[in-house]
């Protein structure tokens, strides 16, 4: 691409209010699509920068030159055995291909590419202008921005996340002329709908930015938005002698909230600080968006702070209205707190019988009671003693009954949060009330995750238990693309997340089989308690096909639980640097993953190190691969080494190979998989002599067969490593 020659272009897109979703998301994706769309077409450009406020979404593109370079595009058409006749001449498919690229025959040529000849076109296609280009590509890609609840407005049927009101379409300091729907381009943005009601004109793009501030009192920037409203945060806290208590998702909200950032104080009546804590910070960033504080000696202040987007002087009426809202809320906490405390937790299980778990799959009462007999199994699977054992069973009891107290019914977020608190309250063991919080771990990617035995054991059957009779139903719920309404894919990240941290030895199948055993006992159960209905009252209409059971059997449920598992496995090993070839050759080497996942992990570490010795990789690569292929569908993946006949063997190089996979097959390496390794290292040698000496697919049947038992007990073992001929070598 030649050199660029520093042209700037301005694209923003001014709006009604966006919402929060769309402006964290925008950012990234238009920047994606616009450096796609520029690189097919070969242009040159910089730095691409993206702006956002709560009204505007702009696109700065530098160093774009003013012609896009002349380059060659190569058209592949039909091969020659179809463009050309036994005579040589084109045929009518051949004149198509030349007629539809609007040239002459002639101008096509021959060229091989992997391995068959075809007519191909190459041609030399002219540099256009930039500026042209741009009108063309950008309100197409604007228009392809992904979002929820996208609008059309007016008589339009253009959909946008919120309705397009002006576009500023900039060239250097001349305006480049292009319509995004209904709306044209001009070179007037529009300033803080308070602060600055007048339109700003863009003379330049280079202005921009500066333009909108001094004029528009819009701080566009929203890198330098975050940066200005943590200072002031900091600065208000420390000026009471307290700490803003850091949450990068507040910060990151806010400051997509505001055009004009102000740092606002306010306070609230020492007495709610009785409330516990976990509450009036919930209360205070989840519902009110406001920045908490704490004192040097880290107990939380009866104070808050807000982010303004108008006046600084008008701080004051600001901070009052916020007080008024906040005594309000945490008011209703404060007598949440106070009421739920009159029940114990044990006394509002019978009020889970009240909420629906999932349609079609009973209540939260009746998946406490699976999750009761889930969490003991998973429990006896790690080991735990009987009074270990007797914890987690009165946690997962307990677990989901705050979900009926009134300060989880107001304040969502806290359901775990209160459920400790409350157990605690009660008298219950610190294990027990630990793991009703832990249980709901971890809540979000990077999150913390359950530790604690019993906190471990009911997580990890809370999240099999949804997951199995979710998948259970015909017509699930289930994720699809980025939807994912029941967060399932969330729940199978946190039981691989969970496994391979605490590193657990456990058989995930076994538990999704005993899960879904659960289910169907509690529903065979809840079938057997309605009433039978009389053959002349049946609600089937003659001639009707009775209604479809809308469960799957087990082993559908099963199959389709564990494929969707191993997809979040497989994502969370690639997000720890593993080569997607490595972890392909663990995971289907012929085992079940997820009946240990912590044996994946160590298979792929061991691989990871032989991967990096090529000679050792060579000794092991080279013969599992050749045994693999030509065993094929006939390898026994039950042949045992007492099934080969010695007797049958023909060349001496059969029965070297023969001693030396008795030796192996002796080792009982177990989870040893650098021994087993270094094994297979020292069998390079004689398998290497084998296929030199030795033709396996004999005419002789007997002796066939012996020679593919022989490879097949070989080849369980290369198998109990990794799956060789997946590797990328």
């Amino acid at each position: 691409m030649s050199a660029s020659q520093n042209n700037q272009y301005l694209l923003e897109i001014g709006t009604e209010e966006l919402p929060l979703e769309f402006l964290l998301s925008a950012p990234t994706e238009l920047i994606d699509n616009v450096r796609a769309a520029l690189d097919a077409q070969a242009l040159a450009y910089g730095d691409l920068k993206v702006y956002v406020t709560p009204r505007r979404l702009a696109l700065v593109i530098p160093d774009l030159p003013e012609l896009q370079e002349a380059r060659t595009q190569t058209t592949k058409g039909p091969p020659i055995r179809v463009a050309l006749d036994a005579s040589g001449n084109p045929t009518p498919a051949g004149l198509g291909f030349a007629r539809k690229l609007g040239v002459e025959f002639s101008q096509l040529v021959q060229e091989t590419i992997e391995g068959e000849t075809y007519m191909v076109l190459h041609q030399t296609l002219p540099g256009r202008a930039t500026q042209e280009m741009l009108a063309e590509l950008l309100p197409g890609i604007v228009l392809s921005l992904s979002g929820s609840h996208f609008m059309a407005w007016g008589n339009n049927t253009v959909r946008f996340s919120r309705p397009i009101r002006w576009l500023v379409s900039l060239w250097n300091q001349t305006h480049l002329p292009l319509t995004i729907g209904p709306v044209a381009s001009g070179v007037e943005s529009r300033g803080h709908r308070v602060l600055a009601q007048a339109p700003v004109r863009i003379t330049s793009v280079l202005e921009y930015v500066s333009l909108l501030e001094k004029e528009g009192a819009v701080m566009v920037d929203q890198c330098l938005r975050r940066e200005i409203i943590w200072k002031e945060l900091q600065e208000c806290a420390a000026a009471v002698g307290g700490q803003v208590i850091p949450n990068e998702d507040l910060l990151e909200t806010v400051t997509m909230l505001v055009e004009h950032p102000s740092v606002v104080r306010g306070g609230f009546e020492p007495r709610f600080l009785e409330i516990p804590e976990e509450v009036t910070t919930t209360v205070m960033t989840a519902h009110q968006k406001y920045f908490a504080v704490r004192d040097a000696k880290g107990e939380l202040m009866p104070c808050f702070m807000t982010i303004s987007n108008g006046r600084k002087e008008a701080a004051s009426i600001i901070a009052h209205g916020n007080e008024k809202v906040l005594t309000a809320r945490l008011e209703d906490a404060r007598f949440f707190f106070t009421e739920d405390q009159k029940i114990p937790l044990e006394g509002r299980l019978e009020a889970l019988k009240g909420i629906t778990f999932q349609k079609g799959l009973g209540s939260m009462y009746e998946k406490t009671r699976r999750l009761e007999k889930l969490a003991l199994q998973v429990a006896q699977a790690l080991g735990q003693k009987d009074a270990q054992q007797a914890e987690t069973a009165r946690a997962a009891l307990l677990a989901k009954a705050d979900l009926v107290t009134g300060m989880v019914f107001e304040f969502t977020e806290l359901q775990g949060v209160m459920g400790r608190k409350y157990a605690t309250i009660g008298g219950e063991p610190k294990a027990v009330s630990d793991a009703i919080y832990e249980h709901y771990l971890p809540r979000f990617p990077g999150d913390e995750i359950a530790q604690s035995p019993v906190g471990i054991a009911v997580s990890l059957a809370d999240k099999i238990d949804t997951i199995v009779a979710v998948f259970s139903q015909k017509n699930a719920k289930l994720p699809s693309g980025s939807k994912d309404p029941l967060g399932l894919r969330r729940m199978a990240g946190g039981i691989i997340q969970t496994v391979l941290e605490n590193r657990l030895e456990i058989d995930l199948l076994a538990l999704m089989r005993f899960a879904y055993q659960r289910l169907a006992e509690g529903k065979a159960a809840a079938d057997a308690l309605l009433p039978e209905k009389a053959p002349e009252k049946s609600d089937q209409k003659p001639g009707q096909k009775p209604k479809a059971d809308p469960f799957q059997d087990e082993a559908t449920t099963i199959e389709l639980v564990n494929t969707f598992i191993l997809q979040r496995l497989r994502g969370w090993l690639l997000e720890q640097d593993n080569r997607y070839d490595i972890i392909d050759a663990v995971l289907e080497a012929g085992c079940e993953p997820l009946s240990d996942v912590v044996d994946v992990l160590a298979r792929i570490q061991q691989l990871k190190t032989l991967t990096l010795n090529g000679e050792q990789l060579k000794q092991v690569y080279e013969p599992a691969n050749r045994i693999y292929k030509i065993l094929g569908a006939n390898y026994n993946s039950a042949a045992q080494v007492s099934e080969i006949q010695s007797g049958a063997f023909r060349d001496p190089s059969e029965n070297a190979l023969f001693e030396s996979v008795k030796a192996l097959d002796a080792g009982n390496f177990g989870k040893d998989y650098a021994g087993l390794n270094a094994r297979l290292i020292e069998l390079s040698a004689p398998v290497e002599s084998f296929f030199e000496k030795v033709m396996v697919n004999d005419p002789d049947d007997t002796v066939r067969k012996n020679r593919y038992n022989l490879l097949s007990v070989l080849n369980r073992f290369y198998l109990q490593l990794a799956c060789f001929s997946k590797l990328v070598v």
